[in-house]
């Protein structure tokens, strides 16, 4: 299995001097972390469609080989529940078209009050307008969504139901797809002014998500997105996961000062 394992979002005042290094500008941060990680979520395009001119930035500041996931604007998933959102869907995949080649996944992050019931028609009409160039996680909160009905529409039509682990969420972990989209995700405890550093120890769980991982051998890729809320700092959730799967350890600037300083 390939995994591309990144985090949630690049733009956190709190990674300044703890994974950014403290004199660089916030303009250059996408550019720094894409040297790093070579893959992201963008979180911001669930609070708003973002401007082309932004996402031409995007697109010049990352590699050729980097990839990105975006969630769908809440205005789709949360504000209209998926009901009568051609006009959304059309604009979101406007603004994204300067990364179109760059964009691996788009996410259907839906409400916890969203039942699959109400839900399965209204993503059968959204799916009949979407391009076959990506793929669409769909990240489920009400308990219908892992039920038995539930996952054999998932299977029928290989869509991804998301794996995540945040408080308030039973997921049965279901594979309905050729590949895997989890999320790190955690609880609201760890305020925004703490991120940059472990703030809840989750190693047991990281250990638990490897061996969960490492049993698969059926499924040819997962994509992984850290958030700071599941210990407090991203990118080292990520990178945790990362060595815990064998894959090499990333380092970064400040990790590399930290080191230096301990001799």
């Amino acid at each position: 299995m390939e995994f591309k394992i990144g985090c949630t979002g690049w733009s956190y005042q709190g990674w300044s001097g703890t994974f950014y290094p403290k004199n660089l500008k916030s303009s250059e941060w996408l550019k720094y972390y894409s040297q790093i990680f070579d893959i992201t979520e963008i979180n911001s395009t669930f609070y708003r469609i973002p401007a082309q001119e932004i996402v031409r930035r995007w697109n010049a500041d990352t590699p050729r080989h980097f990839r990105f996931s975006a969630k769908f604007p809440s205005i789709i998933t949360h504000e209209k529940r998926l009901e009568r959102v051609n006009s959304e869907v059309f604009s979101f995949l406007s603004s994204l078209a300067p990364i179109q080649e760059k964009i691996s996944a788009l996410v259907l992050q839906l409400p916890p009050s969203l039942s699959f019931d109400e839900a399965k028609p209204r993503l059968e009409e959204i799916f009949d307008v979407l391009p076959d160039n990506f793929v669409y996680p769909i990240e489920g909160r009400h308990e219908s969504w892992f039920s038995e009905n539930a996952i054999t529409f998932l299977k029928q039509n290989n869509h991804c139901l998301v794996w995540n682990d945040i408080e308030g969420i039973t997921n049965s972990m279901p594979i309905t797809s050729n590949y895997l989209y989890i999320r790190l995700i955690g609880n609201r405890t760890i305020p925004d002014s703490d991120f940059g550093k472990i703030m809840i120890n989750r190693k047991e769980q990281i250990k638990n998500w490897t061996k969960k991982l490492e049993n698969i051998s059926n499924v040819p890729l997962a994509m992984v997105m850290a958030n700071n809320h599941y210990e407090g700092f991203g990118p080292a959730t990520a990178n945790s996961l990362r060595m815990n799967l064998g894959m090499r350890e990333l380092i970064w600037e400040e990790k590399k000062q930290k080191t230096l300083g301990s001799f």
